[in-house]
């Protein structure tokens, strides 16, 4: 129901501004609101950038941990790379040794052979022959000795040699371990490196990715922002424009009525004349004087009623229609165009026109919820609040709307600043309406 109401009202009031003057043709309403559009896009675009920078940061992060983390594994392959050549050195010079080892251990097993083969020719007593095929007995006891000495140092020497190989055969079963070891590591640690580089490549095209389109869309921003700026620099013309029309047709209107009060001065003083050669005659005729000659037209300005007592919180917490009587005008000033009145362009008012300076806040008359805040054709910015009970009242002609749509407000409370009206009037239009017809707002304050 409030929905029908607000259209039908919205559909009087835009009817009531298409008598208005000229200058309403001149407005900043389409432009403003593609500034509207392009504000809108520039904030969307800005969240859009804040979410690609937060990305473009994270993969910058994730590509630095990635090549610290493939500096740190190429530390670490060249370290490995050193064990396995050191490893690798030292079980050449075993296997070396192990070889030499071999090979002596092959010589006195030759000999300890052919001193067996020996006795075996021989047989077992070739020492006792010795001894007794040998003239000189001492050299023979020598010889023995030192026979049996060479015979107990090769075998010393082969067990000696035994034990060597078994240990440098342990020692390079070790060293093999050891790098097989090193070579499963070095090779976990290559691929390691070749999925970090993947991944570091993967982050690389993200980042790229991400990156052109920061930069695309810093370049659309920066299109839009100089879209802002040439839109902003056009209402504030068309705006400078309006303003100018409005004082223009203010001051042709202060014009008209300043001649139409002269027109009528000059009428009343021809017909004050007639009246009074109407009179002479009658008298010199000795006739009665007829009674328009007995009295003179006289004009008046215009009186308009002065409002001093503005909206405040007293109303606040009531019902709208409670407030019939006692309600309170949303700001000061003097009534210049009274409801039902006609205007200059040849409609009656709907509300009041009240008279005052530009700027001056504009209060809400009772507590209610906001319905419209923005352009309204022909009226310039307003303001339309919905207090229940099927009422609502309309401030235009505003400067500065301080109330966005659907926001709730309290009586007293500011709505805007006045300004003026497209025709160039100064002030503010107010209306009330209930069940979308339009009342006396005059007859509804003290």
């Amino acid at each position: 129901m409030k929905r029908y109401l607000l259209i039908a009202l919205l559909a009087g009031t835009a009817q009531a501004a298409d008598t208005s003057s000229s200058s309403s043709a001149l407005s900043a309403a389409p432009h403003q609101q593609d500034l509207k559009n392009v504000r809108k896009e520039i904030d969307s675009l800005k969240k859009d950038l804040a979410q690609k920078q937060s990305v473009q940061k994270e993969a910058q992060s994730a590509i630095k941990e990635s090549e610290q983390a493939i500096s740190q594994t190429r530390q670490t392959l060249a370290t490995l790379e050193q064990q396995q050549n050191r490893s690798a050195q030292q079980l050449a010079d075993l296997n070396a040794q192990i070889e030499k080892s071999r090979r002596s251990l092959t010589e006195v097993r030759q000999r300890v052979g052919q001193m067996l083969v020996r006795q075996y020719k021989n047989g077992q007593h070739d020492a006792m022959k010795l001894m007794f095929n040998d003239s000189d007995p001492n050299q023979s006891s020598r010889d023995l000795a030192y026979y049996q000495h060479i015979a107990r140092a090769d075998q010393q020497l082969a067990q000696q040699l035994v034990a060597q190989q078994k240990q440098l055969q342990a020692l390079s079963a070790q060293l093999e371990q050891e790098l097989a070891r090193l070579n499963n590591l070095s090779s976990r640690k290559a691929q390691e490196k070749t999925e970090l580089e993947q991944d570091k490549s993967q982050q690389q095209q993200q980042l790229s990715k991400v990156s052109g389109e920061i930069k695309q869309g810093q370049s659309k921003l920066t299109q839009l922002q100089e879209d802002e700026k040439h839109l902003s620099n056009l209402i504030a013309q068309i705006n400078r424009e309006i303003q100018r029309r409005r004082a223009e047709a203010a001051r042709k209107a202060a014009e008209a009525r300043k001649a139409k009060l002269a027109a009528a001065r000059e009428a009343a003083r021809k017909e004050n004349e007639r009246r009074r050669k109407l009179a002479e005659n009658a008298k010199k005729q000795g006739k009665p004087v007829p009674e328009e000659a007995k009295k003179p037209v006289v004009v008046k300005a215009e009186k308009e009623e002065k409002i001093d007592d503005v909206a405040d919180d007293s109303a606040a917490g009531r019902a709208f229609a409670s407030l019939q009587g006692k309600m309170k005008m949303p700001v000061a000033g003097q009534i210049a165009g009274a409801f039902g009145k006609m205007r200059r362009e040849g409609t009656a008012w709907k509300g009041v026109f009240i008279r005052t300076a530009s700027g001056q806040p504009v209060h809400s008359v009772a507590d209610g919820t906001v319905v419209y805040a923005d352009e309204l054709r022909g009226f310039g910015k307003a303001v339309i609040i919905d207090h229940g009970g099927n009422y609502m009242t309309v401030y235009t002609g505003l400067s500065a709307i301080a109330k966005s749509s659907g926001g709730s407000v309290k009586a007293g409370e500011t709505l805007g600043n006045t300004g003026t009206l497209d025709n160039g009037d100064a002030g503010l239009y107010f209306e009330i309406r209930h069940l979308g017809r339009p009342l006396n707002p005059q007859a509804w304050t003290r």
